[in-house]
């Protein structure tokens, strides 16, 4: 059975991410790891003179929060109305001051099919220079990241917007399928044209593959790009189709590009209304 992995701060928006994944792990039949990645304060740790005694403050940290977080979880299933935390939902936290590095090990470790996270948004040299730490996740993590906006509220999920450019289809279609599929979701991909498609030859590509995949719930959908900003085109579309996800695929660029460009699937994980669903782009 595959594994969903969500990251827990105790914050309130961490909450409602647990339930999102308590949602989505039985409707996908997954098993769950709520996991939270505890950092020792240095005022406790100063206090230990020993490199043994710090040994001891930090597995005595590992047990108060890993008990700390055992009671969100037992809430949160609670508020969904169950009675007590199943047997297919690990709850744990380690201590380790690299918290994405230690989230993508504890996520390989489980073999996580992706992992939930809340956002709480970043402004101004923050954004740009680092971000949320959901917005660092999905620039470093191979595993793909569902971004769950602050304080949403669950919605059935009908129907997926896959905004797509084309390249190297055949590969993507059939990794939001693996999502899709045990959600019974409808796909919509949504290619917003600039001029480039000569003679309609990606959206040809794009029909003839979407026909051997066996996935009736697919619709390719052509749309002249405008001179808006593209996160601009893709939210008022979201927004007049009543879409419940967004998936896009992210390309691994420098720390330098990063800098001077931004980037635009961590622009869309502060500024949506709905859950994000980032999976890296695989080179052609």
């Amino acid at each position: 059975m595959k594994n969903i992995l969500v990251t827990s701060d105790f914050s309130k928006n961490a909450n409602v991410a647990i339930r999102y994944a308590i949602r989505l792990s039985k409707l996908m039949n997954y098993k769950l790891v709520v996991f939270h990645c505890a950092f020792q304060s240095p005022y406790t740790v100063i206090k230990a003179k020993q490199e043994n005694r710090l040994e001891d403050y930090i597995r005595k940290d590992e047990e108060e929060k890993t008990k700390l977080l055992k009671k969100s979880v037992l809430d949160a299933y609670k508020y969904l109305g169950y009675s007590k935390i199943p047997g297919s939902t690990t709850v744990f936290a380690s201590f380790n001051p690299l918290f994405i590095e230690k989230t993508i090990e504890v996520a390989n470790t489980y073999n996580a099919a992706f992992i939930i996270m809340g956002t709480h948004g970043a402004s101004g040299i923050n954004k740009v220079l680092f971000g949320s730490n959901t917005s660092i996740m999905i620039s470093k993590s191979s595993i793909p990241v569902l971004a769950i906006p602050e304080n949403y509220r669950y919605k059935k999920i009908k129907t997926i917007l896959y905004s797509s450019d084309l390249e190297n289809f055949s590969n993507e279609i059939k990794k939001v399928i693996e999502f899709a599929k045990p959600l019974n979701a409808e796909i919509n991909v949504l290619y917003l044209d600039y001029g480039t498609d000569y003679g309609n030859e990606n959206i040809s590509t794009a029909t003839e593959f979407i026909n051997t995949t066996n996935y009736p719930k697919i619709n390719l959908l052509k749309k002249e790009a405008t001179n808006k900003p593209l996160l601009e085109q893709v939210k008022k579309y979201m927004d007049d189709h009543n879409q419940q996800w967004l998936v896009m695929f992210t390309k691994k660029r420098s720390f330098w590009t990063k800098i001077i460009s931004g980037s635009k699937t961590v622009e869309y994980s502060m500024k949506l209304t709905v859950p994000l669903l980032s999976i890296k782009k695989e080179n052609n």
